[in-house]
């Protein structure tokens, strides 16, 4: 972005796009998602142990088939662009070549994608189980190829989650994540089967979020998905760590996982930006993320003792799907908002498809016209999407 003044003060001989009546603001920026899983969401009736053995491996198993993995890649980056997703972290499958072919989509469809290899060698299906030295030969050829591609493209280092990852295949990641700068993502403290089976498997370590501490996973470039349940020790671990957190309210109530506390983590300092979790959440659009995010924490608030603290306001959820999840992924210089010198990431909203009678309207302070834009918002609304200054819709 050049120039964020007056019509006036621009230059003569430009070509402009007249959206005077429309409002604009940044791209949005999901920063967890599952690209296998975007073909069977809105599945749930499970908590997360059992949903992943029943849908996420038999699904994951099929982008062995690489045409299965091109056409699910293909409607992936389709649906992010549709619902206004400028930027993603995502996570792929075990398989080298649907990775590189995710990677190929999202080259094509022009917006920013950080996407990673899933790695995981116990605990797993046998089809989806892969040697140590195997997982981490295969990732370093899609590191090498793809991290830093056109200033758009990244490597995230994924470990599925502890459960499925020895600590030597954890250890390993943490060397590759700080030789080769890379971003690390994975999940934590989602459920409570989930940490009772952490500390069965890690009896050495003091909770879920040293098991990544010892294994030297954490840190500024990491991006832990839910931290529902996290005690205050971990909290000052992931603080002191600067690691950051996806925060996924409509996964953690679809799978029952619980309800995040964001008022706390807000108040301790922690980063945080918004993931849609396909196919734990429902649905790409980060509108829906935003209502989510707002509710629960009222939920949370309202049942809390003596009503602590305040949930969570409009500003603030939008703050999360844009530069809150710049912060998360350490772009805000370049991401996250409208200002001189940054990427021409921006929507282009139609504010009629949400508000019929806004000629009408008496509501027109800033903040109204975003609650309203949040909670009636959707991808019918958005007219346009710019990416890097390229028109992707």
């Amino acid at each position: 972005m050049r120039s964020l003044n007056a019509l006036r003060s621009l230059p003569q001989g430009n070509l402009l796009s007249d959206y005077s009546d429309c409002v604009i603001c940044p791209g949005f920026i999901d920063i967890h998602n599952h690209l296998p899983q975007h073909a069977f969401a809105g599945i749930g009736e499970k908590e997360l142990l059992p949903w992943l053995k029943k849908y996420v491996f038999p699904r994951e198993k099929m982008f062995k088939n690489k045409e299965v993995a091109k056409e699910s890649a293909k409607r992936f980056f389709e649906d992010l662009i549709e619902n206004g997703t400028t930027t993603t972290l995502t996570y792929t499958t075990i398989h080298p070549s649907a990775t590189d072919i995710a990677f190929e989509c999202a080259n094509k469809s022009k917006i920013r994608a950080i996407l990673g290899k899933v790695m995981m060698d116990q605990n797993s299906p046998s089809f989806l189980t892969e040697k140590t030295q195997e997982s981490l030969r295969s990732l370093l050829e899609l590191i090498d190829k793809w991290h830093g591609f056109d200033g758009r493209l990244f490597y995230a280092l994924t470990p599925r989650f502890a459960i499925t990852c020895s600590m030597e295949l954890m250890k390993e990641i943490g060397e590759i994540a700080r030789l080769k700068d890379v971003y690390v993502q994975t999940h934590l403290s989602e459920n409570q089967e989930e940490i009772k089976f952490i500390r069965a498997l890690f009896p050495k370590c003091k909770n879920y979020t040293d098991v990544y501490n010892q294994a030297g996973l954490l840190g500024p470039k990491t991006i832990m998905t839910h931290a529902i349940h996290l005690n205050d020790e971990e909290i000052r671990l992931l603080k002191t760590s600067k690691t950051k957190i996806a925060h996924c309210p409509t996964s953690n109530r679809f799978l029952t996982s619980g309800i995040m506390s964001f008022r706390k983590y807000n108040k301790k300092g922690l980063e945080m930006g918004l993931g849609t979790d396909v196919a734990g959440g429902y649905s790409l659009s980060m509108f829906n993320e935003m209502k989510e995010a707002i509710e629960s924490s009222k939920c949370l608030y309202y049942f809390s003792e003596g009503k602590s603290g305040s949930p969570m306001t409009p500003s603030e959820a939008f703050y999360l799907a844009t530069l809150g999840g710049a912060k998360a992924l350490s772009m805000e210089h370049e991401i996250g908002s409208l200002e001189k010198g940054k990427k021409a990431d921006f929507l282009i909203i139609d504010p009629q498809k949400i508000d019929p009678m806004k000629s009408h309207s008496i509501y027109t302070k800033p903040e109204q016209i975003l609650s309203k834009l949040i909670y009636r918002g959707d991808r019918t609304c958005i007219k346009h999407v710019y990416s890097g200054g390229k028109k992707v819709k």
